[in-house]
């Protein structure tokens, strides 16, 4: 059994990575939020790349669909590990 680990504040959504599954490290996932600067949109995050989607909405209302299949998507192929601290 693995460790649960606490996701950051505003994760609504979150995909463990490729790299992460390989490696047996939770923390390569990529990640939905909501958008603190429109309220109206998901912004995504990979933890393992960098790599990002902009502000997802549709109509003004936050756009999950999309977010999620990008991050699912995404998480599916990523195999890029974080750099050091």
């Amino acid at each position: 059994m693995t460790a649960q680990t606490a996701w950051p504040e505003n994760v609504i959504a979150r995909y463990l990575a490729d790299a992460g599954k390989a490696l047996a490290d939770p923390t390569i996932t990529v990640d939905l939020s909501e958008d603190p600067d429109t309220i109206s949109g998901v912004l995504g995050v990979c933890r393992g790349c960098g790599s990002t989607l902009a502000n997802s909405s549709y109509y003004g209302h936050p756009d999950l669909i999309t977010g999620r299949h990008w991050a699912q998507e995404h998480a599916e192929t990523c195999r890029a590990i974080p750099k050091p601290a």
